[in-house]
C-alpha cells in the first residue's frame, strides 16, 4: 500500500512540475515504474470513418468516430516542416497531397527533452520529437456540418515554451458536450521556437524571419489555417476563441499583442499565464555575473549559444570570425539534437533538459518593443477582444514540493513540509503575485476597453493521509484546472492521485460547470450563466465589489462570485511586516524573486524600493535561479 502511494505521488509531482515549465526530468528508479505518456490514439488502432471525409486547402482528410458523439482528425499539417533552410524562419504554408490523408494518429511532438508533457514514451535525458511537427488536431460534433457553424476553441498547450505537446489533450468531451469545435496545436519550442541573433537578422529576407519569434509565428500560422479551413469541420471562422494554460496562457497574451494575429481570433482565455515578454538585449547579450547587475543575459542567450556551438561542434569550418551567412548555413545543416545537447550542457544544469533560452522576444515587429502592460492601455495597439483570465489558488506549491529548501523527502521521494507556516507563507506570496500579474493588474487595464472575466480555481479536495497531507503539499495546484476544462479525468493529463471515489461527484459537477462557462464565453463573449443558463452568473471585472468567480465543488462553496483582489502594491507593503518572512535576507530574496526573477514579469521591479528595504548587502541578481 505504501509503495503504491509513493509511486503515485512521485508520478503526480513530477507530472505537475512538467506541466508548468517542462523543466524537471526525473530519473529512473528501480522502485518507480515509469508510466507511459504516449498519446491515447497512438497506442491503439483507430478505424477511419467515411462520413468524416473532408476537403481542405491541401487535399482530402478522413478522421474517425470519437467519444461524446464527435468526429476527430489528428495530425493535420498546418505548415511545411521547418527543417533545413526553413529552420529559424517564419512558417511556410503546408504542402498539398494527393489522395486521401488518414488523420487518425497524432503528429510528432516538436523537438524537446523527454518529459511528462511530451506525449510519447521516452526516458530522462532523451531528446524526442521532430522538427517536422507543425500539425493540429480537431474534434467536432458529428452534426456540426449540418447545422449553423459552431464556435471554434483553439488550445495552446503549456510547458514553459520549452516542452509539451498537443497530443495530451483530448477535445472530444468539451466539443461533444458543449457543441463547439476544438482544435489543439503544436508549435516550435525552446531554441528552435525562439532565437534572436544578429546573424539571423542579417541573413533574413524579411522582418518575420528576422524576428526570432518563430514559435509565436507558428501559432499565428495555425490560426490562419483555422480561418481558411475550419468551416469544413463545422466551425465558424468568424468566432474563434484561443485558450491556453501556463506558457499557453503566456502565448495567448502575446498573440493578443501581435499585429499579425489581428482578425484571426475573437475571444481569449488565459489560464495561469503571464504578460512577460523578453527584452532583445537579454535574449542576445552574453551572460554576466548576476552579482554585478540585476539585469543580465541568460545562460543560453544567443551569443552564448553561438559561441558554445562553434566550440563544441565537430567542425573546422567555423570560427568566431566566420561570416553571418556561413554561420547560419552551418547551424541550419546540423542535427538539431546536437544543438539541444550543447545548449543543455551550456546551461550549467546539465540533465534537466531546460534550454534556458529567451521566449517571446520584443523584436518590434511580431511582438511590440514594449511591455504588454503598457500596450494594454491603448486598444489601438493590441487585439482588443473579450478575455477570461485566472489562476489556481496555490500556483507555486507544485514547485515547492520538489524543493529541499521547503520539504524533506521520506523514503527518498515523499515530500514532507519542513515548516508549515513558512511553506504556506511563501506559497501565498508567489501565488498571489501570479494572480496579481496575470489577472488583476491586466484586468484593470483591459477592462477599460473590453469585457474581462476573472476566476480563481480553488479545488483541493485531495486525499489527506497519515503519511502525506496532499491539501497542504499541493493544494489547488498549477495546471490542475486543465482536466476540468477538458472534462478529462482518465486521459493523459496529470493529477490522477488527487482523484478518488469520494471526490468524484464534486469533480464532475465542477468540470461540467467549467466546460459550460468556457463554451458559453466562446459562443457569446460572456460566460454568463453557462450554456444552459442554470449556473451562478459570472459578472465581468469591476474595480469595486465582486470581481472574481471562485471555482470549487459544492461541498466547499461551489462556483460563486466573490471579491478577492491581489495587486502588486499590497504585496510589496505586506513584505514590510510579514511575521514569517522576517529576516533582511529573506525579505530581499522575496522581493527580488517576486518582482524581478519570477515567472511573471519584471514590470513592477523597482531598484529604489529594493534599496530602501535595506538590500544593499544582497545583490538582486544573486537570487536568480537558473
Amino acid at each position: 500500500m505504501i509503495r503504491t502511494i509513493l509511486k503515485s505521488f512521485v508520478i503526480v509531482v513530477f507530472l505537475s512540475s512538467a506541466a508548468i515549465f517542462g523543466v524537471y526530468k526525473y530519473y529512473q528508479s528501480p522502485q518507480i515504474n515509469q508510466p507511459s505518456f504516449a498519446g491515447l490514439y497512438n497506442n491503439q488502432t483507430v478505424t477511419t470513418h467515411a462520413e468524416s471525409l473532408r476537403t481542405i486547402s491541401t487535399g482530402q482528410v478522413v478522421g474517425f468516430e470519437d467519444n461524446y458523439d464527435t468526429y476527430a482528425w489528428l495530425g493535420i499539417p498546418y505548415a511545411s516542416a521547418p527543417t533545413g533552410a526553413l529552420r529559424w524562419r517564419a512558417p511556410q504554408g503546408p504542402t498539398s497531397w494527393k489522395g486521401v490523408r488518414r488523420a487518425n494518429r497524432y503528429g510528432n511532438p516538436c523537438m524537446q527533452f523527454w518529459g511528462a508533457l511530451a506525449g510519447v514514451e521516452g526516458k530522462p535525458g532523451e531528446i524526442i520529437g521532430d522538427e517536422d511537427c507543425l500539425s493540429l488536431n480537431i474534434w467536432s460534433p458529428k452534426s456540426a456540418t449540418s447545422e449553423k457553424p459552431k464556435p471554434v476553441m483553439v488550445w495552446i498547450h503549456g510547458g514553459g515554451n520549452d516542452s509539451g505537446s498537443a497530443n495530451l489533450y483530448q477535445g472530444h468531451h468539451l466539443a461533444g458536450a458543449q457543441g463547439v469545435v476544438v482544435v489543439t496545436i503544436n508549435y516550435r519550442l525552446g531554441l528552435l521556437g525562439w532565437l534572436s541573433h544578429p546573424a539571423i537578422r542579417s541573413t533574413s529576407g524579411n522582418l518575420a524571419d528576422a524576428s526570432g519569434n518563430f514559435g509565436t509565428l507558428d501559432i499565428i500560422q495555425a490560426l490562419s489555417w483555422v480561418r481558411d479551413n475550419i468551416k469544413q469541420f463545422g466551425g465558424d471562422p468568424s468566432n474563434v476563441t484561443i485558450f491556453g494554460e501556463s506558457a499557453g496562457g503566456r502565448n495567448v497574451y502575446s498573440v493578443m499583442a501581435s499585429p499579425f494575429a489581428k482578425g484571426l481570433f475573437h475571444k481569449a482565455i488565459v489560464q495561469s499565464g503571464t504578460v512577460d515578454t523578453t527584452l532583445r538585449v537579454l535574449a542576445e547579450e552574453p551572460y554576466q555575473d548576476p552579482s554585478l547587475d540585476p539585469i543580465f543575459g541568460l545562460k543560453n542567450s544567443s551569443s552564448s549559444l553561438f559561441s558554445a556551438w562553434i566550440e563544441k561542434l565537430d567542425t573546422q569550418e567555423l570560427t568566431t570570425n566566420s561570416s553571418d551567412q556561413k554561420l547560419m548555413d552551418y547551424f541550419r545543416s546540423v542535427d538539431a539534437k546536437k544543438l539541444l545537447e550543447i545548449a543543455d550542457a551550456n546551461s550549467g544544469k546539465k540533465g534537466d533538459g531546460y534550454t534556458r533560452v529567451a521566449r517571446v522576444i520584443r523584436d518590434g515587429y511580431v511582438i511590440p518593443n514594449e511591455s504588454l502592460m503598457d500596450l494594454f492601455t491603448d486598444p489601438a495597439r493590441f487585439n482588443a477582444v473579450p478575455v477570461i483570465t485566472g489562476t489556481t489558488r496555490d500556483e507555486q506549491k507544485v514547485f515547492m514540493a520538489r524543493n529541499p529548501k521547503y520539504v524533506d523527502f521520506k523514503f527518498g521521494a515523499l515530500p514532507v513540509v519542513k515548516d508549515e507556516a513558512y511553506y504556506q507563507s511563501v506559497s501565498d506570496y508567489v501565488s498571489k503575485n501570479w494572480k496579481a500579474n496575470a489577472v488583476d493588474e491586466p484586468a484593470k487595464l483591459l477592462s477599460q476597453h473590453v469585457p474581462v472575466f476573472t476566476y480563481r480555481f480553488d479545488w483541493d479536495q485531495t486525499l489527506k493521509l497519515s503519511i502525506i497531507d496532499l491539501p497542504l503539499v499541493l493544494g489547488a495546484a498549477h495546471g490542475m484546472e486543465v482536466n476540468y476544462v477538458f472534462g478529462d479525468f482518465i486521459g493523459n493529463l496529470p493529477f490522477h492521485i488527487t482523484y478518488s471515489r469520494e471526490n468524484s461527484e464534486g469533480r464532475r459537477y465542477l468540470s461540467q460547470a467549467m466546460m459550460s462557462y468556457w463554451a458559453q464565453f466562446a459562443y457569446s463573449g460572456s460566460p454568463a450563466k453557462g450554456r444552459n443558463g442554470s449556473l451562478p452568473e459570472w459578472f465581468s471585472w469591476s474595480d469595486s465589489g465582486v470581481n472574481v468567480m471562485l471555482l470549487d465543488e459544492p461541498n466547499d462553496g461551489g462556483v460563486r462570485m466573490s471579491e478577492v483582489r491581489n495587486n502588486v502594491a499590497d504585496l510589496k507593503m505586506s513584505l514590510l511586516n510579514d511575521p514569517v518572512i522576517n529576516t533582511p535576507k529573506a525579505v530581499c530574496e522575496a522581493y527580488a524573486g517576486l518582482f524581478l526573477h519570477g515567472y511573471q514579469t519584471s514590470y513592477f521591479w523597482n531598484a529604489k524600493e529594493y534599496q530602501a528595504l535595506g538590500c544593499d548587502a544582497f545583490p538582486a541578481g544573486s537570487f536568480r535561479q537558473g
